[in-house]
């Protein structure tokens, strides 16, 4: 199989993938040393083929970002977060109508966050040779045993796609499936990153006093864009710890920017003095004060009803044959049941839509003290009775 390397030969792809209103895609790329990943290799298979489309020989992924875009297309991928990234990056495009086979999966039984080779071989009993997993897709030329490899990772896309829809017909949970593609990777999903809002990933900034937290707002936004610019991984220009003792400390020359700890030897003045630059923006900033926590009396009875929270949703859960972790995490229904507590009017995902039908509504007769568990022999070994 030929790569394709011509802006006329992607076009001529994206005409198939559009005639047939379908099509399945996956990227290979390099992610260790750069801020963006470098897009290798790109897998498209319609009902016509497979096309591998070569980026690094001048191939243009615009065509095929389009495609992803377009919301009269469904782009059917594997677990496509990075995928996502990096196209996001690379062209700006973010997806509009996408099937993610590893999500389907998970409403049918077949547990969250499968491999593509694990589903493959339990739905259509294909298996995969994984032995080019780790390989350098940034050298050329590629070899045969590449290629066939990067194509297999989409030759079954599109028949396990819609195996798992039949199967998720016959559960009569199309809607649920729909819903949550949309809450994941809907209009406002973001896969780029966002400098401003890139101080809430910095380990260790919740330990911050709210002055502190807004100079580390400046000092990530910062650290986000030198790195986009230098194409380095953000940890290399400037630690998560470094930049939040930055943040704490406050330095105010070159010379105490340069004695913090962490610090890269590396570093330039002209990024010394972009560093202090931020934190003297960030003066001029409100300071960042994060939600206070559940009142006292709150807290003691969520120490109780949380535990308790998870207990019925797995129980719901095991019901519909779906993993406990789909409908909610540990954070998310403990943070659901001392918003109800409290009634402080926050937004969950278990408060509308599916997970409200299927689990939440028991956790809102929880909180109020109307939700009778009691234990039985059978599967799921629960009994949910609301008390009212």
């Amino acid at each position: 199989m030929t790569p394709i390397r011509s802006a006329s030969g992607v076009e001529e792809v994206a005409t198939r993938a559009r005639a047939h209103g379908r099509f399945a895609l996956d990227f290979e790329f390099m992610w260790e040393r750069s801020y963006a990943p470098l897009p290798c290799l790109a897998q498209v298979a319609t009902p016509d083929g497979i096309d591998l489309i070569d980026p690094v020989d001048g191939a243009p992924l615009d065509p095929i970002a389009e495609l992803v875009a377009d919301p009269q297309i469904t782009a059917v991928m594997h677990a496509p977060a990075a995928d996502l990234t990096l196209m996001q990056i690379a062209t700006g495009a973010a997806p509009s109508n996408l099937h993610d086979v590893q999500l389907m999966a998970g409403f049918v039984g077949l547990g969250v966050g499968q491999g593509l080779q694990a589903l493959l071989d339990r739905v259509l009993r294909v298996r995969l040779d994984k032995s080019e997993r780790y390989t350098d897709w940034s050298k050329r030329p590629l070899r045969d045993a590449q290629l066939a490899y990067a194509a297999a990772d989409v030759e079954h896309l599109l028949a396990l796609a819609d195996n798992l829809w039949d199967r998720i017909d016959a559960l009569e949970r199309r809607t649920w499936v729909l819903e949550e593609h949309e809450r994941r990777y809907g209009a406002d999903s973001r896969w780029a990153p966002e400098p401003e809002a890139s101080w809430r990933r910095v380990k260790g900034q919740g330990r911050l006093k709210p002055a502190e937290r807004a100079r580390l707002k400046e000092l990530a936004a910062w650290r986000e864009r030198e790195a986009a610019r230098i194409d380095k991984p953000t940890s290399w220009v400037v630690p998560d710890r470094t930049l939040i003792e930055l943040a704490r400390r406050r330095p105010s020359s070159s010379k105490a920017v340069m004695n913090e700890r962490g610090v890269p030897e590396r570093v330039k003045s002209r990024q010394i003095q972009e560093i202090l630059e931020a934190l003297e923006r960030s003066d001029e900033l409100e300071p960042i004060e994060m939600p206070p926590p559940p009142p006292p009396e709150v807290q003691a009875r969520l120490e109780v009803l949380g535990p308790l929270g998870q207990v019925v949703v797995s129980a719901r859960a095991a019901e519909a044959e779906l993993a406990p972790s789909l409908v909610a995490t540990r954070d998310e229904i403990h943070g659901f049941i001392a918003s109800r507590l409290s009634e402080n009017g926050r937004d969950f995902s278990l408060s509308e839509g599916w997970r409200f039908e299927l689990a939440g509504r028991d956790l809102v007769a929880l909180a109020e003290g109307r939700l009778i568990l009691a234990p039985t022999i059978e599967p799921p070994y629960l009994n949910l009775l609301d008390g009212e």
